[in-house]
């Protein structure tokens, strides 16, 4: 069976196409626009440009379904939140042409909302961030949090995009109206987890076990608090910590690929984001011989899997976009310090060049556009990467 990619104007898509494409299956891409990169990927077979799934939801999904009836069945992956959103609002208008890479059912919204993941995480002896408040944009605005918190949507989708470490009250006035937050978008406050980021991935098969697990430790992150990866290592997968999060899936209902944030704070190994798609670090996994997309894919269509095995450790990640974010922002060691050469990287890959030179320029026309934007009303958010 076919793979349908969609969204492949971002990195994280990009990985996925590549991944599945070296494992000798057939992709079709989708993106917004014709530059989008992904369409342009050696290990795209066909090409399509399609309505953007912020922009026009239901047009996005009408798409998909009318490319899966003439050219299905096809295994789509919608490689954003707002895709998957947008899948998930109108799941009875697509066709059975269309196979999801995860159960349909509650699973999703129990790992992709984070109120909920206390209760889950507790039983398996893991840990989420205390929560302190929800409330709304507007009711933050009009009072105040004890500080140092951190904000983020508590909905997989919001305007506030990644979670920010506030700091004072002045902060967080600051990053909600630089954000354009609306009023009524629902924010959690919580508890500040320090300690070392852990990236973990597994994907599980239908009937619950690992069928391939992949680990990760960032070095630095950007912005340095609350900030996402711009350099990781790969090292030995921890025993407990792949079982602990595959009980936590497990009593979710879900099956398929889950990329796992912790934090190792003093209290314990603490669960911060869960992410059901292509992630941003995905390349590193790549780099290491473990083709997280390709397992996905014969889990959700039956097919042989490669067996579980070892992989190099200290093989590196960077997110060279995120350093040179630092060095415009007053960081410039971190564009300048000498490191351990580079495994892989958030859009390059030597045997697909075109990819990322269009994903670079993307990214050089987006920082310029908030270069130009008027001064509080550009915004911040970090991009999907």
């Amino acid at each position: 069976m076919d793979a349908l990619v969609t969204d492949v104007q971002l990195a994280p898509a990009v990985a996925g196409v590549r991944g599945l494409g070296r494992g000798g299956i057939g992709v079709i891409a989708i993106g917004p626009d014709r530059s989008a990169a992904g369409l342009w990927s050696r290990y795209t077979r066909e090409r399509e440009v399609s309505p953007d799934a912020v922009a026009s939801p239901a047009a996005y999904v009408a798409h998909i379904a009318s490319v899966a009836r003439e050219r299905g069945p096809l295994v789509v992956y919608p490689s954003r939140e707002e895709s998957i959103d947008a899948i998930l609002d109108h799941l009875a208008e697509l066709p059975p042409e269309v196979v999801l890479p995860y159960p349909t059912n509650d699973a999703l919204g129990r790992i992709r909302e984070k109120p909920g993941l206390g209760a889950l995480t507790a039983e398996v002896g893991l840990r989420s961030p205390a929560t302190i408040v929800e409330a709304t944009a507007g009711e933050l605005l009009e009072s105040s949090i004890p500080v140092p918190s951190v904000i983020k949507p508590a909905a997989p989708v919001g305007r506030l995009g990644s979670a920010s470490l506030i700091e004072s009250q002045d902060q967080l006035q600051q990053v909600l109206r630089r954000r354009q937050v609306p009023p009524e978008e629902s924010i959690l406050v919580q508890e500040q987890a320090s300690g070392s980021l852990i990236s973990l991935e597994l994907v599980l098969d239908r009937e619950g076990q690992v069928a391939v697990q992949f680990q990760g430790l960032a070095r630095e992150t950007w912005p340095p608090t609350a900030g996402s990866i711009s350099y990781a290592v790969s090292v030995e997968p921890a025993p407990d910590l792949v079982e602990r999060a595959a009980q936590f899936l497990r009593r979710a209902g879900y099956w398929g690929l889950a990329q796992l944030d912790f934090v190792d704070d003093v209290r314990g190994m603490t669960l911060i984001d869960v992410n059901p798609r292509f992630y941003a670090c995905l390349p590193l996994a790549l780099a290491c011989g473990v083709n997280l997309p390709l397992v996905w894919h014969a889990v959700v269509t039956d097919g042989p899997r490669p067996p579980l095995g070892t992989y190099p450790v200290g093989v590196t990640y960077r997110w060279l976009k995120g350093d040179l974010a630092a060095a415009a922002q007053g960081s410039p060691r971190r564009l300048l310090s000498r490191r351990a050469r580079a495994g892989a990287g958030s859009m390059w890959a030597s045997d697909d060049p075109l990819p990322g030179l269009l994903l670079a320029s993307r990214a050089a026309t987006r920082r310029l556009r908030r270069r130009r934007a008027p001064l509080g009303l550009e915004d911040d958010r970090p991009a999907a990467a």
